[in-house]
């Protein structure tokens, strides 16, 4: 969503944390970490980086500085310094399970880019969900390739893929192609677990090299 001349993103999680009853048991840290890694991926999808951060916390004081923390990894990762965060806690409640929500206010960046039609698409990683992505860590999408691909313009364009899944993103990017690929497009990703990249065609290659692993092309036909 564009603010006026900001890009905002935002993503939430709830019932993932520490507390006794939350379905998908996992560190603050992590939790923070893999929301704040889906709103930094709608940035770079719009082409912005973030300059600010708002953190909504419903787990109550304790949780803050993990969230916090969670957010900074991220940042860490790529290779940036993170911007201001602020926010609110709810304290007055006490909740049985958690909850966060993470939004960034970007500036879109000057890049020379394509229009999508005219890239190569790729899937990168496994759609992931829940205890998934807690077991099978090397199968998320890694952020460290994805920003210096993204920052040296072999990727053109980041398409975080969600809930919906990969069928879902076919239908809004290819609305008038068939699109096929090994893994189960109906899957939900989860956080973001498989992301669709776009790369300028003459420069497959370097990207092959950039993501050694889960990095499949997509097959596409035109339907009639």
């Amino acid at each position: 969503m564009k603010v006026g001349g900001l890009i905002t993103t935002t993503d939430n999680a709830a019932a993932i944390g520490e507390k006794p009853q939350d379905i998908v048991s996992a560190p603050d840290q992590l939790t923070a970490y893999l929301t704040a890694r889906v709103t930094f991926l709608e940035q770079l999808a719009a082409n912005a980086l973030p300059t600010h951060i708002l953190l909504a916390n419903f787990s109550g004081d304790a949780a803050w500085s993990r969230y916090v923390a969670g957010i900074q990894q991220v940042f860490d990762e790529v290779g940036l310094i993170c911007p201001p965060i602020d926010g609110s806690t709810e304290s007055n409640m006490p909740t049985l399970q958690s909850g966060l929500s993470i939004t960034m206010l970007g500036e879109q960046q000057k890049r020379t880019l394509s229009k999508h039609e005219y890239l190569v698409w790729y899937t990168y990683g496994l759609p992931l969900v829940g205890n998934e992505v807690l077991a099978q860590p090397e199968d998320v999408a890694q952020l460290q390739p994805i920003f210096q691909a993204w920052k040296e313009e072999i990727v053109q364009q980041v398409w975080p893929v969600g809930s919906k899944g990969l069928q879902a993103e076919f239908t809004r990017l290819f609305d008038d192609q068939q699109v096929g690929s090994s893994l189960d497009v109906e899957k939900t990703a989860g956080p973001c677990a498989v992301i669709l990249l776009g790369i300028h065609p003459e420069k497959e290659q370097l990207a092959q090299k950039k993501f050694p692993r889960n990095f499949e092309k997509l097959r596409k036909t035109a339907l009639y």
